[in-house]
């Protein structure tokens, strides 16, 4: 099996494993629990995201967006994707987070996470590449409006490069 072949067919299993997850999320999210609803960070049962950001090893930008979804025990799961403008290329993540609320305010929420992804590099000149990779998050959030604004730092390891990635975005 050549190295393409390998690669593609990795990219194809994690990304299904990744889309499944993620549906399998969204469809036994409960509604209730014994202490009432469930919710996410900004006290809805789903919210949407948009962020954008930077990679701080390169300085290159990205754009991502998701969905956070209150579960029970558990904390808020997160799929998201980024888009990372490369010069020369593109990249792209496609991810899968938990994120757990560790110093909740009435106004603002410290959380930490931790997910699994995939990271994909498309270079204009050659072969694109991917392989997995491990998130850990620590951020905080707002949670006083209808637009509730946030900031994170996200650290992925992944093979050969472990880039840390700062984003700022708005949850709605």
């Amino acid at each position: 099996m050549s190295a393409i072949s390998r690669i593609s067919s990795t990219c194809l299993r994690l990304t299904a494993a990744l889309g499944l997850s993620a549906a399998l999320a969204i469809a036994f999210t409960p509604r209730t629990s014994a202490a009432g609803p469930v919710t996410n960070i900004a006290g809805k049962a789903v919210t949407w995201q948009l962020d954008g950001g930077w990679f701080t090893d390169n300085g290159d930008f990205f754009l991502g967006a998701g969905a956070q979804l209150g579960v029970a025990r558990l904390g808020h799961v997160v799929p998201n994707v980024e888009w990372v403008m490369l010069d020369g290329g593109n990249a792209y993540t496609i991810n899968l987070d938990v994120l757990r609320n560790v110093l909740p305010t009435k106004r603002v929420t410290g959380y930490l996470g931790i997910g699994v992804g995939m990271f994909i590099v498309d270079p204009d000149q050659g072969d694109s590449d991917s392989h997995g990779a491990l998130n850990l998050i620590v951020g905080a959030a707002t949670t006083a409006s209808r637009f509730n604004p946030f900031a994170q730092f996200k650290w992925i390891a992944t093979d050969g490069d472990d880039p840390q990635v700062f984003a700022v975005g708005v949850r709605f």
